[in-house]
């Protein structure tokens, strides 16, 4: 094939999609309810991320304008309703959302949020932060299971914020991968948080080409992906400090913070949790200063899909770090052991860095799941699978954790005086409950083949292994917890 021959069937194709578009815009005030005239109200003109060609056209069909608003059969569009789509029904419920509030401007644009609330809950509830994946390059807080997430908080006795926030495309003007990354200010990468302009026009698809692949990509700069993080940390605590100045208006309690995220919407709440926004890799580079105000903010509980944890070297887990963080907070993530996107040794070495410094944490492992795991959680028919989370988000979040519940801490308690005769009073008591071995069914686990890895008792009795005499024998206080 003839480079011209592939050039002609390339512009084709593009042709092609670009006429359709533009066949579907003229007949959609006669036939508003094709798919592709439905399709075109989901457009978001302010994508630069999109690179949908479709949306490209329409967009440029109505100068970067909102099709909600430019074009007449898209004016009952919501993005809410077209979402309700998971057997849920939400339609039929308490659960109103309030779409598109701007919270913050960064990067010369505007960035917002949807607010999703239970309006039968009166009372001051905690907030949830739900925050989009899409490798830091790409997203949307209108992604339905973004949406679906956002619902079932404020379902389950949440006042639940799904965010936009600044992606590659913002801030990024590329450099290259070989190349280090020359200071702020001296026309190097990084556009200004605080500038009054965007790096790109608005519109579809407008961003430098590195911003195409994810910030994990071999395309994209090593130096971007570990500060894209600390970007979408900044944001959504903007977006937290948004919330709570609404807090009496929202029925907010601001002294408890959720925040749920998928990939890198998790990793982003593994990082809010953990770093304050004095913790920054190469700062002269970014141009990002710490912002006290932003510091204030503490999560009480992260829980994810899929996330892990920044290596060390990028920021890394100090006692400073920890002591700045939430009294009692607590960490979880449910992460397939198929998952070749982020890989499950990142997620256990999350786990085991918590444990280090004595941080509550679990991983919940979807066996042979890879890395698109919503449809794995919110399964109706198994609704224990989306429970375990917030069970645990529960548990932390009312500071009902006693001292010797010891929920995947490894800190069982090490009195060796312990001797049957103890155990035989526990089991002589109905009202007392024998100690976990969390350590034993560690070991039973990783002594499988292939090996298991688990963080203690309290998991392996969610996931239903209690059906075996070992794992009561080893886990008696947790099986009977969960299982009695």
């Amino acid at each position: 094939m003839t480079m011209l021959t592939l050039w002609v069937g390339v512009w084709m194709v593009a042709s092609t999609i670009l006429v359709d578009a533009q066949s579907t815009l003229s007949n959609c005030e006669e036939k508003p309810q094709r798919s592709r005239c439905q399709r075109a109200c989901k457009c978001d003109c302010s994508d630069y991320w999109n690179t949908d060609t479709f949306c490209l056209q329409v967009c440029n069909d109505i100068d970067n304008g909102s099709p909600v608003d430019a074009l007449s059969w898209c004016s009952d569009y919501n993005v809410a309703d077209d979402c309700d789509q998971y057997d849920s029904n939400w339609s039929d419920s308490t659960i109103q959302s309030n779409l598109h509030i701007n919270y913050m401007r960064a990067y010369g644009r505007d960035f917002s949020l949807n607010f999703f609330t239970d309006t039968a809950r009166s009372e001051l509830l905690p907030l949830a932060v739900i925050i989009h994946g899409g490798g830091f390059n790409s997203g949307s807080k209108d992604n339905c299971k973004i949406v679906e997430s956002a619902r079932e908080f404020a379902s389950r006795g949440y006042r639940s914020v799904a965010i936009s926030y600044p992606l590659c495309g913002a801030y990024w003007n590329g450099t290259d991968v070989d190349e280090n990354v020359t200071a702020f200010g001296s026309d190097g990468p990084w556009h200004a948080w605080d500038a009054e302009e965007p790096l790109y026009p608005p519109g579809v698809g407008q961003q430098h080409p590195q911003c195409i692949k994810g910030a994990s990509s071999s395309r994209a700069h090593p130096e971007q992906f570990a500060q894209s993080q600390e970007v979408a940390n900044r944001a959504a605590r903007y977006a937290i400090q948004y919330a709570h100045s609404r807090a009496e208006e929202w029925g907010i309690d601001v002294e408890q913070t959720v925040c749920n995220g998928a990939s890198a919407g998790a990793i982003t709440c593994y990082e809010m949790f953990l770093f304050n926004t004095t913790v920054r890799f190469r700062p002269q580079n970014t141009g990002l200063e710490p912002v006290p105000d932003l510091d204030q903010i503490k999560i009480n509980v992260a829980a994810g899909r899929a996330g892990a944890l920044v290596p060390p070297e990028v920021r890394a887990v100090t006692e400073d770090t920890v002591a700045a963080m939430a009294p009692g907070a607590a960490v979880y993530d449910l992460h397939g052991d198929e998952d070749t996107v982020v890989d499950i040794s990142k997620a256990q070495f999350l786990v085991e860095t918590m444990e280090e410094f004595l941080i509550p944490a679990e991983l919940d492992i979807a066996t042979g799941e890879g890395h698109s795991i919503f449809e794995y959680q919110f399964n109706k028919t198994h609704p224990e699978r989306l429970n375990t989370m917030f069970d645990f988000i529960e548990l932390y979040l009312s500071g009902n954790v006693g001292e010797d519940d010891d929920v995947d801490n490894d800190d069982v308690d090490n009195d060796d005086d312990v001797d049957e005769d103890d155990d035989d009073v526990d089991n002589d008591d109905d009202n007392s409950v024998c100690e976990d071995d969390d350590n034993a069914i560690k070991f039973l686990a990783a002594s499988r083949t292939p090996p298991v890895f688990v963080n203690g008792c309290r998991q392996v009795a969610r996931n239903g292994g209690c059906s075996k005499t070992i794992v009561v024998e080893l886990c008696c206080q947790s099986c009977a917890n969960f299982w009695s």
